[in-house]
């Protein structure tokens, strides 16, 4: 079918947003307080957090490039639908609401939407949907949505080839480190990958996720089941023996979903013969401020101070195997009602 024959449809890509000069800094924080600002103090620290990391944080690029992936993937499987890309975010502008006018203002009549957050959440992913719908009612808009992904094989796929060769990598190291007599293994080159893949004992892994408030939880959000489900599936696929599922992140008002990532990196290292921690967040899709500074700078030096190697699975970023369990999953998606007699 010729392009000028084929149905357009709405691509809309939520996420969370993140701040692009340190101006963005105190609206940003106003934002996700729901509207209170935050201490000259609190903004500080974040400030401090984002310096941490080279400055900025990456995700507003790496977003972007998921996204144009994305619609790239989309388009060129697809005869008859032509998706037209736009981006909203959550607490930083373009706004979702701002992405939704601007499809509508295109002469958009349908649209799907996909938060870049793999699993469905009541405090979460939830709200990105019901803000798009609302302003998506103004111009009689019809928006389906891609409620979680995190069970698209693509999906699974990416996490185990990466979680393999990390854990390949790692005992590698170990064992070079070994042979050695080395003491010092956390600055050690990394390079050689043995034919080995499953972890030894003096190898933990920590799988992690955001946190969420606890009063969530008990209004029946699934989000810590869907997780834990998927670290299981995954660490099943790599062969792991044991690991711990861990939560990160959280908010530093309320009560907060536990056992946070450092409780469990020290229950892990005092195991017997624990000399390297891998990291799995699976809750995240790339680069950005909880990777970057919770994990790596964080959770590193915590590991610095317990004598172990830290390590971390690479995250997904623009990796193509993992923007197709997204287009796969726009794909499963219904353009049309079903019709039932």
């Amino acid at each position: 079918m010729r392009d000028g024959m084929k149905e357009r449809i709405g691509l809309l890509v939520m996420d969370y947003g993140t701040p692009t000069a340190e101006a963005d800094l105190m609206p940003y924080y106003t934002s996700i307080r729901r509207g209170y600002a935050p201490t000259e103090a609190e903004v500080a620290v974040l400030k401090k957090r984002y310096e941490a990391i080279g400055g900025l944080s990456p995700l507003g690029a790496l977003t972007e490039g998921q996204a144009e992936l994305l619609a790239k993937q989309l388009n060129e499987h697809s005869d008859d639908v032509s998706y037209e890309l736009y981006i909203g975010h959550k607490h930083m502008p373009p706004f979702i609401e701002d992405a939704v006018t601007a499809m509508g203002e295109a002469g958009i009549t349908k649209a799907v939407a996909i938060v870049m957050a793999p699993y469905f959440s009541l405090f979460a992913t939830a709200s990105y949907f019901e803000r798009a719908k609302r302003r998506a009612a103004r111009y009689q808009m019809e928006i389906r949505e891609v409620a979680a992904w995190n069970e698209e094989p693509e999906f699974l796929a990416y996490w185990h080839q990466a979680l393999e060769t990390t854990l390949a990598e790692t005992v590698g190291l170990l064992r070079r480190t070994d042979s050695s007599n080395s003491s010092d293994i956390t600055n050690s080159v990394e390079t050689a990958i043995p034919a080995e893949t499953t972890n030894p004992a003096e190898v933990g892994v920590i799988f992690t996720a955001h946190s969420l408030p606890y009063h969530v939880i008990h209004m029946g959000d699934t989000y810590p089941e869907a997780v834990q489900a998927t670290a299981k599936r995954i660490a099943a696929s790599v062969g792991l023996r044991t690991y711990e599922m861990a939560w990160q992140s959280a908010g530093v008002r309320g009560d907060w979903l536990t056992p946070d990532v450092a409780t469990v990196t020290r229950k892990v290292v005092a195991r017997d013969n624990v000399k390297a921690v891998v990291y799995v967040p699976i809750g995240f899709v790339c680069d950005h401020l909880e990777i970057l500074y919770d994990n790596d700078i964080a959770c590193r030096a915590l590991c610095d101070e317990l004598g172990v190697a830290y390590k971390r699975v690479p995250m997904p970023n623009t990796d193509a195997l993992f923007v197709k369990a997204m287009a796969q999953a726009v794909r499963h998606l219904p353009l049309e009602d079903e019709v039932t007699e």
